[in-house]
């Protein structure tokens, strides 16, 4: 039997999946769509498997080879955009060619038409979740289900103390660190590090991607340092590799190349203004708070900190905006933050620590009587010494499923 498999071009519902790989190659429970085909075929008894292909063709024939491994002949053609069932079988009838017996758009798995993967990522994660009992029926070694609905891959180590709730998918080479939660609904691909105390539930894990310890991945599709929330279709560039990030890959700064210099500080009337704030670093955010101390007066009831040129900020710059907001409120002063920049506003959207700021824009601050003079500690904690009260750790959640206050 000779068969024709149509791998999917660019598609922009699911346009992130295809950053690296193309999406007839991007990783599925251990696999990809393309390998998945090429099984089914061979179980039906194809010989002989041509593969269109036309987004980087190299990438789809280094994956699936000549056919060998799976007893048949296969051969990949570059075409100049995705084709149609009926256009190839025209291209067979032009050129002379004995028609395919059976054409394939690989636009979803095998035997599973009604999701279609490629029209959201939505549908991207409900495939892999109505596939997931599927993929373990296919001979694969070291792969066995050790709880109902739980299956676990070659040389995966799991601690004792994790907790596997399913249904969950964990790949080959997975580690998964103490006291970690995965699932319901969680596929940790081959290679994923989950550290201590991190929790994935209804969410996809990428190769080699490293989830750190005490992180919350909920509604997402993670990869590298790429968070997708799969319900909206948001997405969000993690910023520490603490958080999120590749095993494999070394990540360019995201800072900007050039400073515009120091932040300022003016105080007018009641109100300390932080202007020109480039970036909150590891570096800069002990400094940060060293100089907003040392510009505080008894007459000030309200710090505003412009967000607006703010192009940069790391775990220790959000730890240092928690601290200033947990020290001034404990003094009666407020903290707000103006005109935060989208990619800032992401991060506090994804770490819920917008609940605890007033975000407001330049052109409606906010006005009332001043508060009794503060009275503040000798020394600003600095970013690295929070209050146990103070919630700094990060909670990965679908990043456009929560609102401003």
């Amino acid at each position: 039997m000779k068969a024709l498999l149509i791998c999917p071009d660019c598609r922009p519902a699911v346009a992130l999946l295809a950053e690296k790989v193309p999406l007839a190659v991007a990783p599925l429970l251990g696999r990809c769509l393309a390998e998945y085909w090429i099984e089914h075929l061979a179980g039906l008894g194809a010989t002989e498997i041509a593969v269109a292909a036309s987004d980087r063709v190299a990438d789809i024939e280094e994956k699936v080879g000549d056919g060998t491994r799976w007893g048949l002949s296969i051969s990949v053609t570059e075409e100049d955009g995705e084709l149609s069932p009926e256009e190839a079988l025209e291209r067979c009838r032009c050129s002379s060619e004995a028609p395919p017996d059976l054409v394939v758009r690989m636009d979803h798995l095998p035997g599973l038409p009604g999701f279609p993967l490629l029209e959201s990522y939505a549908a991207w994660f409900a495939g892999l979740l109505a596939w997931m009992p599927k993929a373990q029926a296919i001979d694969r070694i070291g792969q066995c289900e050790i709880q109902p609905g739980v299956w676990v891959g070659l040389r995966a180590h799991i601690d004792p103390s994790a907790r596997l709730l399913a249904p969950c998918w964990i790949g080959n080479y997975v580690s998964v660190s103490r006291d970690a939660v995965i699932g319901p609904g969680a596929i940790l691909e081959d290679g994923a590090v989950v550290g201590a105390g991190a929790v994935v539930a209804h969410s996809v894990v990428g190769p080699a991607t490293f989830v750190g310890a005490q992180t919350r991945v909920e509604g997402s599709l993670a990869h590298r340092d790429t968070l997708i929330g799969w319900a909206l279709g948001s997405c969000l560039r993690v910023p520490d590799a603490f958080w999120l990030c590749s095993l494999h890959e070394l990540r360019p700064s995201r800072r900007q190349q050039t400073r515009s210099g120091p932040p300022k500080f003016n105080s007018e009337g009641c109100t300390l203004r932080v202007t020109n704030l480039d970036e909150l670093s590891a570096e800069s955010s002990s400094h940060f708070l060293r100089e907003v101390h040392t510009a505080l007066s008894s007459s000030i009831w309200t710090i505003e900190v412009d967000l607006s040129r703010t192009r940069y900020i790391d775990g220790c710059g959000l730890a240092a905006l928690c601290s200033l907001h947990q020290s001034s409120g404990a003094v009666g002063v407020t903290l707000r933050l103006i005109d935060p920049e989208s990619t800032v506003l992401q991060l506090l959207e994804l770490t819920q620590t917008n609940r605890l700021f007033t975000i407001g824009r330049s052109d409606d601050p906010e006005r009332g009587m001043p508060w009794s003079a503060p009275r503040w500690p000798s020394a600003v904690p600095g970013p690295r010494h929070m209050p146990a009260d103070v919630p700094v750790l990060p909670v990965f959640r679908s990043p456009a499923g929560l609102e401003l206050p």
